[in-house]
């Protein structure tokens, strides 16, 4: 039974909705995203984030980008330890609310920059008939007695997870072909662990009996902040042709419990949630490359690498409630590869496509039930349309299909595979306002 809340550390990552941006980090930012994710080398308000030392390209003036992206996403888990009753457990994560705001004043070769989005988490999962791990806590302890035919309980488990992050910044034109930026992000981080497993009961011979499984129950938060220095180069050689540059450093965030109830009891005797202890938690420095290419005053195309340094940071990752080095759990850093192109109809109407490819490099050990990392295609269309030259509106919808991945272990004498999938939905809407 133990076993069954050990695990619940790990649901910080399961909060996680992102589908690109590695482990740990969100790069959907922007309506422009969703449909077209490419945009590392982006001129435009959402270069805030992406592409920052291209602010100094926009028109002098005050720019503003207000977004919103609804993400709907199911997730599938089969596991085959043969005492549980099912072994197919379904779940969903939804985040109606995923906002991006985006905010600069350019003035002859200076840009002044705000930003504020989800940088991590943004979500919580939902597993109405719980998680194998859940299940197998009960059914081995009772199912391999003779004497018991069949158990219920009740089980409740919520938990979510959202970093919050506010940017500033100053790009500085150094000439017709050079940009510079600097600046730095806050990061708000806070997760939260509520639920409850109770009234296990056993059938044997017709008859229900309390089960000597006691109840357990938890009630958590942890928070903390950090700072993300970031530093960004764009490149315009000429007319057609921009590289963007940015490079995110490593945030070193740790998280402080702030414990109401805590029946989470380790083989030390302490919980899981000891009120005031910290742990890490840490999101990776991030490298992005991007391209853009005006091929005709019509069409443009766009292509990016995003490069996540994972094994430099601190997950705070545990296996049974035991802390494990990246060595143990990350083989790989995590990559993006992204694809996209704009196609101008009108001088009003543009509509747009594009292709991102993620790769995680985690190890069959990182994964569990409430914590895995899966590689992703995804594709995302949209458009743009300008109401006049101070408005625009982006609508995007973009799709995720998930690499099946899977892991064995042993569950007591029994050897048990587990395989994890994942599909996706992304709708944006974003207005961008340009004074």
């Amino acid at each position: 039974m133990r076993k069954f809340f050990v695990l619940l550390v790990a649901v910080s990552f399961a909060a996680n909705i992102a589908y690109s941006g590695g482990i740990m980090t969100n790069t959907n930012q922007s309506a422009s995203y969703i449909r077209m994710p490419a945009r590392d080398a982006s001129l435009g308000i959402d270069a805030v984030y992406y592409n920052p030392a291209g602010l100094t390209r926009l028109a002098d003036g005050f720019h503003l980008s207000l977004n919103n992206q609804a993400i709907i996403q199911n997730r599938s888990i089969k596991n085959d330890f043969p005492f549980n009753k099912q072994s197919e457990f379904k779940g969903s994560v939804t985040a109606p609310l995923f906002p991006g705001v985006y905010a600069a004043y350019k003035t002859g070769k200076l840009a002044f920059s705000f930003g504020f989005n989800p940088v991590g988490g943004g979500g919580g999962a939902v597993y109405e008939d719980g998680l194998p791990s859940f299940e197998a806590a009960i059914s081995s302890q009772l199912m391999p007695n003779p004497l018991v035919d069949d158990y219920r309980h009740l089980v409740y488990f919520e938990g979510s997870s959202i970093f919050f992050g506010g940017q500033l910044g100053l790009s500085y034109e150094i000439n017709d072909v050079f940009s510079l930026f600097g600046g730095a992000r806050y990061v708000l981080a806070t997760n939260s662990y509520e639920g409850y497993l109770r009234d296990v009961e056993m059938e044997i011979a017709g008859n229900w009996l309390a089960s000597p499984i006691p109840d357990i129950e938890v009630d958590a938060v942890q928070k903390g902040n950090a700072i993300t220095p970031i530093i960004g180069l764009s490149i315009k050689p000429n007319d057609q042709f921009n590289i963007g540059i940015k490079y995110e450093f490593l945030t070193k965030l740790e998280l402080e419990n702030e414990t109401a109830i805590d029946g989470t009891v380790l083989l030390d005797g302490t919980g899981m949630f000891p009120d005031g202890a910290k742990t890490r938690s840490d999101m990776p420095s991030m490298l992005s490359v991007g391209a853009g290419y005006q091929a005709t005053p019509q069409l443009n195309l766009s292509a990016g690498v995003h490069y996540y340094f994972d094994k430099l940071a601190d997950y705070g990752k545990r296996i049974g409630g035991i802390p494990v080095s990246n060595e143990d759990i990350i083989d790989k850093n995590f990559i993006e590869l992204a694809f996209g192109l704009e196609y101008s109809i009108t001088n009003s109407l543009l509509v747009s496509g594009g292709y991102l490819r993620t790769r995680t490099g985690v190890k069959e050990e990182y994964h569990s039930d409430l914590s895995h990392s899966l590689s992703t295609n995804n594709f995302g269309v949209g458009g743009r349309y300008a109401i006049n030259e101070m408005i625009a509106v982006n609508l995007g919808f973009l799709m995720s299909f998930y690499d099946e991945d899977s892991r064995s272990f042993n569950l007591g004498p029994v050897s048990v595979n587990e395989t994890y999938n994942r599909d996706n939905m992304v709708f944006a809407v974003g207005l961008d306002f340009s004074f």
